[in-house]
């Protein structure tokens, strides 16, 4: 037996070493691997989002450089984002420090080559914005520009950025400038401000910094009633339908810590009042919730509402920035009658001072250049409109005139100016002015009061102007522009949604096509500026410098 196992072992070594030497072991047996060097790659890169991102790799093998001879994969946060050679990309992620790396394959071998990198993606958006939001495919969706360098247009952004829509019915864009140093003052700021996009008949939150949604996604009624109480808070009915803000105390603090900060929150939501003054420092936040109509728990007031007066402050010793507020005017569209209002509270007109309007609504209204005088803009029951005029001495207000809207219709979007007695316009294709004085002549809009028509701009018979803004500057005028047609979803590939910036002289209150950007966004609902900070009229201290850049 021992015999025999010697036999095998003996046995087992010569077939060993035979297989061994079937593997051949002279120089020719074996084949160079191409060891690659790759340069041109950084460890480090900081971008902000929307900046462009441009990486140039240097390849060098021991035995071929042949760059066809290689597949390539540019990994960021776990994404492969291009397969190309060199990266070229816009930053579209979200901000954050990005664990990054390139990868090599040699095509022939299949042996792979990593080189890593870092790259730091911060928010671009804590500067001056123009943003539009408009409909696209269906869906409500946000566009940006960014006004404080050369930039391009982050179109339709949200939902690719973020991952899900903001909702399908976009109706309105706006923006709260005070700064959240208290916890009282959120959901409704925090950071440096708040960027609120009214949707689907709720207020979605975003940040004003990073244009992030917020932990909070929506502004509640709850968020009016403060500290719970017994009997819960009755919020029933809560819809949001309009909001706006008025700036009231804005000063530097004579003790350089700073700006006091004072606005307030005007809500119009299921028909009654919602109300909230916002202060970061000194003053304690407030807040009123539905508040019905002082003509009766049945009144519903319209879906807008102005401040009859905005008298900027004295610039005095502590650089006012703010301005003397009026009351906020709202209408009851079930009594067909104006209201006042303060802290949330309606207050009666009688109807001996302003008459009645059954069956109308208030879709516009403002604060004009002439002391004691207001715009209101009423749609009446045939859906036509009406231009008033209304006077106020103390809390007695007055009709101090009224005419048909004329060629203004109920798609017509307004701007009255600060400056002069004239308000902007848009009708389908063309952009109107009209000298609110004009209204006690009795003297109606005009195709004579036109001052722009798209087709000038080499535009088509399927282009509508369909929002406006003008810079606190009153210096730019800005208009959206669908291309669309009777297309009313936004739909298809193309953005047909366009952006036209014009000069707008104040005096003489002419335009000067600046910029024309197109296919930015779905169809134009709302366009505005986002200011990062308030300045009053576009001023610093002193109302010396413009600040703005559009």
């Amino acid at each position: 037996m021992k015999k025999f196992t010697i036999f095998l072992l003996a046995f087992s070594v010569l077939i060993l070493g035979s297989c061994y030497k079937d593997l051949g072991t002279s120089a020719k047996d074996y084949k160079a691997i191409n060891e690659l060097t790759i340069a041109g790659i950084d460890e480090q890169y900081a971008r902000d989002v929307d900046d462009s991102l441009t990486i140039s790799p240097k390849l060098t093998g021991t035995l071929y450089s042949d760059t066809s001879k290689f597949n390539y994969a540019w990994e960021i946060d776990n994404k492969i984002i291009s397969n190309a050679l060199d990266l070229k990309v816009k930053i579209d992620l979200l901000p954050g420090n990005k664990i990054s790396r390139f990868i090599v394959e040699d095509k022939e071998t299949g042996v792979k080559k990593y080189v890593r990198f870092n790259l730091n993606i911060s928010s671009s958006t804590a500067g001056n914005l123009i943003m539009v939001l408009s409909k696209s495919k269906g869906k409500a969706e946000l566009s940006y520009l960014r006004l404080d360098k050369p930039a391009s247009w982050a179109i339709n952004y949200f939902e690719s950025r973020y991952g899900h829509p903001l909702g399908t019915n976009p109706q309105r864009l706006g923006f709260l400038m005070a700064e959240a140093s208290r916890v009282q003052c959120y959901p409704f700021v925090n950071g440096y401000g708040r960027v609120m996009v009214q949707t689907d008949d709720k207020l979605a939150l975003i940040d004003k910094r990073t244009l992030d949604p917020d932990a909070t996604p929506y502004l509640t009624g709850e968020a009016f009633t403060g500290v719970s109480s017994y009997p819960p808070p009755n919020t029933e009915g809560y819809k949001p339908e309009f909001f706006t803000e008025g700036i009231s105390i804005w000063r530097s603090n004579a003790y350089g810590t700073g700006f006091q900060q004072l606005t307030e929150f005007e809500l119009i939501s299921g028909g009654a009042l919602y109300f909230a003054t916002l202060s970061p420092s000194v003053w304690t936040p407030s807040f009123y919730y539905n508040k019905k109509s002082v003509y009766g728990t049945n009144g519903y007031f319209s879906a807008y509402g102005y401040y009859d007066d905005m008298i900027p402050t004295a610039n005095n010793n502590l650089f006012q920035h703010g301005y003397s507020l009026g009351y906020f005017i709202v209408f009851d569209k079930v009594y067909g009658r104006f209201a006042y209002s303060s802290y949330g509270t309606s207050y009666a007109i009688p109807t001996t001072d302003v008459k009645e309007f059954p069956g109308h609504d208030l879709v516009y209204g403002s604060a004009t250049s002439q002391s004691g005088t207001s715009f209101a803009v009423l749609k009446t029951p045939g859906n036509d409109l009406r231009f008033l005029l209304l006077g106020k001495t103390g809390t007695k207000y007055s009709l101090a005139g009224e005419v048909s809207g004329g060629v203004a219709t109920a798609t017509s979007k307004f701007y009255n100016m600060k400056t002069s007695p004239y308000t902007f316009f848009t009708n389908g294709n063309k952009l109107y002015k009209y000298n609110i004085l004009d209204i006690k002549s009795n003297s109606v809009p005009n195709e004579n009061n036109a001052v722009l028509s798209l087709t000038s701009l080499g535009y088509g018979a399927d282009a509508v102007i369909t929002s406006m803004t003008v810079s606190r500057t009153e210096n730019t005028l800005i208009l959206g522009v669908s291309r669309y047609g009777n297309n009313t979803n936004g739909d298809g590939e193309e953005n047909k949604g366009d952006v036209l910036v014009f000069n707008l002289d104040k005096v003489s209150l002419g335009l000067t096509l600046k910029n024309k950007y197109e296919g930015v966004s779905g169809i134009p609902v709302d366009v505005k500026i986002k200011y990062q900070t308030h300045w009053r009229d576009g001023k610093s201290n002193g109302g010396a410098a413009v600040l703005d850049n559009i």
